[in-house]
């Protein structure tokens, strides 16, 4: 059985939420509320362990909380250091870590991506407090707005999937795998990480490889050019 999706503009999740100051300075005078959920499109939800409540816009955010989709489920989320998050439909993300320094540079955003699709934008924090991590490895995030596809951990990727796949739109993302591999990732490019491998894409042409030796080539377990073609699970 597979399940293919196309990487397409209405994926991609470009929706911006910098237009809700009033919510936002609600948000940072109640003592644990580290956002705001800003629209919903149905199905959405939030919580912690096995309590989840529908998550309906206004809704308050916290530490350590879940928000997961349905099928159709869109959530759009604001913090209060104007990071914006949009979660895509099928989609789970946890609000790992949320600690605010609107001066200095001890704030720390840590977001954990479970699997579906997300647009993330940072806010006013130094670029240094933001992290994204995922079953397969973690985003280091410099200044930067950026869209993901995360594929869910139960399902088996081809040899020419990908693992995580994600679109920057400014700025630099490092994605690192869970081995410890690295690559620096720019505005305009796309990267597949597959197993310890990340290959980069632009408009130029297909991605170089990288990784150890023996990865990342044909038969290698590196991912194929990315722009217009479906990503396929099986």
């Amino acid at each position: 059985m597979h399940m293919c999706s196309r990487w397409t503009p209405a994926l991609l999740l470009t929706t911006a939420l910098f237009g809700v100051p009033s919510t936002i300075s609600n948000a940072e005078t109640r003592s644990g509320t580290i956002g705001v959920a800003a629209s919903i499109t149905p199905s959405a939800e939030r919580g912690t362990g096995t309590a989840f409540q529908t998550l309906t816009p206004g809704s308050e955010l916290h530490a350590n909380e879940t928000v997961r989709t349905g099928d159709a489920g869109k959530a759009d989320l604001v913090f209060v250091d104007r990071t914006n998050l949009t979660v895509g439909p099928t989609s789970e993300v946890k609000l790992d870590k949320f600690v605010y320094d609107p001066v200095g540079n001890k704030g720390k955003v840590v977001i954990q991506a479970t699997r579906g699709a997300f647009r993330f934008a940072t806010g006013t924090q130094d670029h240094s407090a933001y992290q994204l991590n995922t079953p397969y490895g973690s985003l280091g995030v410099r200044g930067t707005a950026f869209t993901c596809e995360v594929k869910p951990k139960e399902q088996k990727r081809q040899i020419t999937g990908c693992d995580i796949k994600c679109t920057v739109e400014q700025g630099e993302v490092e994605a690192t795998t869970r081995g410890g591999n690295k690559r620096s990732v720019h505005a305009g490019q796309t990267f597949c990480l597959a197993g310890e491998n990340i290959s980069v894409a632009s408009a130029a042409g297909p991605p170089p490889p990288s990784g150890p030796p023996g990865g990342g080539g044909p038969g290698g377990g590196g991912c194929p050019p990315q722009s217009g073609t479906p990503t396929c699970i099986q």
